[in-house]
């Protein structure tokens, strides 16, 4: 539970860095490429650099799945900060999570478990969606304010989003041991950060980069949360036999309640009582999905 709760911390925590980019005018393709290279020096600096670098063999097959999942990240990444600034911490958080009922299933299909769905297991997910649906309720004047309103790039997030969530899952159930957690972290950041570098000297060719100072030290503040919100992940995973049909559902409830929570506390975000109810269902769907470990 330790890990689970570390990561929704570090979660949340990233997006409310994205919502200050608004605020700061930060340039979000500039501070996402340079998150990734921060992950990768925060995961060197605290699991020691030669530690890690020893550890490093392409040789295996994990560690090129690793890096090529860093592609997927970098793409899922950069549609989440375009939805955050305009459309707030709480829709985007809650838009990007709602993605875990498809994750549920796939996890369920690729990952064999002695665990068994019951009844309230069933009905705790039914309850999260119930959840999504309440907290992500805008009023008609909200509505006409929201400046996103095409649905392919909230469609775009939720599949990435899946495929991503998937991925981690299929890949750390089946490749990752728990000592090589802080390399798999490394490795797939890293490959997102030689993704985003090819499209950087494009961009440098074109003229297009924004070199200011503060694009940068916004990737500083958005890479050190990212880096151990994937790790502590993995850890959460593990310590629940991989177990996505459990993890993922309690995960995005956690960070539904969170988020929100952050996004009324720090940025004065209104909330409805449908807003409120939705919290409400949000903690009902954690006690629902989690009554075995509970007891």
């Amino acid at each position: 539970m330790t890990y689970l709760i570390l990561t929704t911390l570090f979660t949340v925590m990233w997006f409310i860095v994205f919502r200050l980019f608004r605020n700061y005018q930060i340039n979000t393709f500039t501070a996402v490429f340079t998150n990734y290279w921060v992950c990768v020096l925060t995961g060197l600096i605290t699991f020691g650099f030669g530690n890690i670098i020893n550890q490093i063999n392409f040789g295996e097959t994990w560690q090129l799945l690793a890096l090529s999942l860093g592609g997927l990240f970098i793409g899922t990444f950069y549609l989440t900060a375009y939805s955050t600034q305009h459309a707030g911490v709480t829709i985007t958080s809650v838009s990007a999570k709602i993605s875990f009922v498809l994750t549920v299933v796939l996890s369920r299909l690729i990952i064999p478990s002695n665990d068994v769905l019951d009844t309230l297991n069933i009905l705790g997910m039914c309850v999260v969606i119930l959840a999504i649906f309440a907290v992500t309720h805008q009023s008609n004047s909200q509505k006409n304010d929201a400046q996103n309103s095409n649905i392919i790039i909230p469609l775009a997030v939720f599949g990435l989003t899946v495929l991503v969530d998937t991925s981690v899952n299929y890949i750390n159930a089946y490749y990752v041991k728990p000592e090589n957690s802080a390399l798999f972290s490394v490795l797939t950041f890293m490959g997102a950060g030689l993704v985003g570098l090819i499209i950087v000297i494009f961009k440098i060719l074109q003229k297009s980069f924004a070199w200011e100072t503060k694009n940068f030290i916004g990737g500083i503040a958005l890479g050190v949360p990212n880096f151990f919100s994937l790790y502590y992940l993995l850890l959460t995973l593990q310590a629940y036999n991989n177990n996505g049909a459990f993890v993922f559902p309690i995960f995005n409830a956690f960070v539904i309640i969170a988020s929100t929570l952050a996004g009324v506390l720090l940025f004065k975000e209104k909330l409805s009582w449908i807003n409120y109810a939705g919290l409400a269902l949000a903690l009902l769907s954690i006690g629902l999905m989690a009554h075995q470990k509970l007891v």
